[in-house]
């Protein structure tokens, strides 16, 4: 009985003091700060990296609504180009008619 006692209480060697507790809970806060401090630089880093895709995305934006305008300018040159073009063919096929 005795033995089968002892079998189920751990080893003395395996129980931790309060004291072996303590230090181990002061190193793993001191190494959850290191992890913490770690996080907020990496999170720094990213927000201005954020702000340098920002910047970049608003130059691409600028620059296509400079080109849209042009585009859309030159579209209305040759519309009306052709529009005039379009009223001399028809005033030419019905002078031609008469």
């Amino acid at each position: 009985m005795i033995d089968e006692l002892e079998s189920r209480i751990a080893p003395l060697r395996d129980v931790a003091t309060k004291g072996d507790l303590e230090v181990t809970k002061l190193a793993l806060q001191k190494e959850i700060e290191q992890v913490r401090l770690s996080l907020q630089k990496e999170i720094e880093q990213v927000r201005k990296e954020i702000e340098q895709v920002r910047g970049e995305v608003e130059q691409v934006r600028l620059s296509l609504e400079k080109e849209i305008e042009q585009v859309k300018a030159s579209v209305i040159k040759w519309v009306a180009g052709l529009l005039v073009v379009q009223t001399g063919v028809i005033v030419s096929v019905i002078a031609l008619l008469r």
